[in-house]
Formats: C-alpha cells, sequence, structure tokens
C-alpha cells in the first residue's frame, strides 16, 4: 500500500513476495492519471486499486490555495477481495485528512511520512486483512438470518392466508347449507302447488263427469 502527493510517494508498506509482480504493478498503477472515481489493475492473480482525494492547500510561500491530488493505493491477491480494499483506501484517506494540511505531507519529499504513516498503513492493511474474513463470514451469516426471517414472514403470511381460505371455505359451507334450505322449501312448496293442482283438476274432472252422466241416467230412472 502507498499515500502519495502527486507523483511523490509520501509513505508505503508491504512486502514483495512475487518476484517484482508486486512492485511492477504498484509502478504501473501510480502512474495512471488521476480521474474523479477509481482507478483499477491487474496483473494475472494481483489486483491493485487507487482511490484520489482533491484538495486546495498552500504548497509554496504564496498565500494563494492550489489544487493538489492525493493517490492512495493498494496490491492485493485473491485472500483480499475488491470490497476490502475500497474501504481500506477509504479508512487510509480519513485518517490522513488532519495530515494533508501538515508541512511534511504538503511540501515533503520522497517517503517524508514514511516513519510516522507507514505503519498505520501496515496495522490498517492487516486488520483489514483479517477483520474483512470475519465481516464476511458474519455477513454471511446475516444473509442466513434475514434467509430465515423472511420464510418465517412468509409462512406466517401464508398462515395468514389459509385462515382467511378456511374463513371463506366456512362462509361458502354456511352459503350451501343455507341455499340446500331454501332448494328444499322451493322443492315442497312446488310439490304441494303441484298436489293441489291435481286435487283441483282431478275434482273439476269429477263435477264434469257428474254433470253429464247424472242427468240422462236419472230421467231414464224416473
Amino acid at each position: 500500500a502507498a499515500v502519495t502527493r502527486g507523483t511523490v510517494v509520501l509513505a508505503e508498506c508491504g512486502e514483495d513476495t512475487r518476484g517484482g509482480e508486486v512492485l511492477a504493478l504498484a509502478r504501473r498503477i501510480l502512474r495512471k492519471s488521476p480521474s474523479p472515481g477509481w482507478e483499477s489493475d491487474r496483473q494475472g492473480s494481483l489486483r491493485a486499486l487507487k482511490f484520489h482525494v482533491y484538495t486546495k492547500s498552500s504548497t509554496s510561500t504564496s498565500s494563494r490555495d492550489e489544487p493538489v491530488w492525493w493517490s492512495y493505493c493498494v496490491v492485493f491477491d485473491a485472500a483480499f477481495v475488491p470490497l476490502q480494499a475500497r474501504g481500506f483506501l477509504e479508512k487510509m484517506s480519513l485518517l490522513s485528512a488532519p495530515l494533508r494540511e501538515s508541512p511534511v505531507w504538503l511540501r515533503g519529499g520522497t517517503l517524508a511520512a514514511q516513519d510516522d504513516f507507514a505503519p498505520t498503513l501496515l496495522a490498517r492493511m492487516d486488520q483489514a486483512s483479517s477483520g474483512g474474513r470475519i465481516a464476511m463470514v458474519s455477513d454471511r451469516v446475516d444473509e442466513v438470518k434475514l434467509v430465515m426471517a423472511d420464510n418465517i414472514e412468509l409462512l406466517l403470511h401464508r398462515g395468514d392466508k389459509l385462515d382467511e381460505v378456511d374463513e371463506k371455505a366456512r362462509q361458502m359451507s354456511v352459503m350451501a347449507r343455507a341455499f340446500q334450505r331454501r332448494a328444499r322449501d322451493a322443492k315442497r312448496f312446488q310439490l304441494w302447488q303441484q298436489a293441489k293442482f291435481g286435487l283441483a283438476v282431478g275434482t273439476a274432472v269429477t263435477v264434469g263427469v257428474a254433470v253429464i252422466v247424472l242427468p240422462p241416467v236419472l230421467a231414464v230412472a224416473l
């Protein structure tokens, strides 16, 4: 990891155990022109990130503030995920904010802040590496908890839906029984009406036959 003011490396830390690949990648990304956002590069399994901070500070005897850009760079492998690297660089930029106004940082030469800031860089990088793994495990546990919570909510919601279905089924059963009752009453009424109609028709036929048949019979008898 390294901190620079413009092209001047103020502090750096870490070891190159890749036969010069780490230093080569670090130099390459530091040579990139500063941008408003993040700079990234890679070489094999190695990754590099660079974060820029822009300030206005007096770097000379003039009272006029001049723009200054600061770079925070880290080279890492697969054991140090990009999210951890971003968090590490952002934290370094915040920690060094008061130091960017000091004469050493504003006007010092190469490695001017090495003795003061390199130990902080190294300690924070080790902390981010070990803490990042713990954080990832914690994040996975939290994700599992969220999934379980969602499942519980779904089950509870499903239970509410089942209760609603049971209530609707009960209401439909009541309505079905009421309909059957009304249907039986209607059928009973219809049968009574048919029976009354049959009785009335039978009576009328009997009376008609009596009216037609009885007079001749009575005449003969007399």
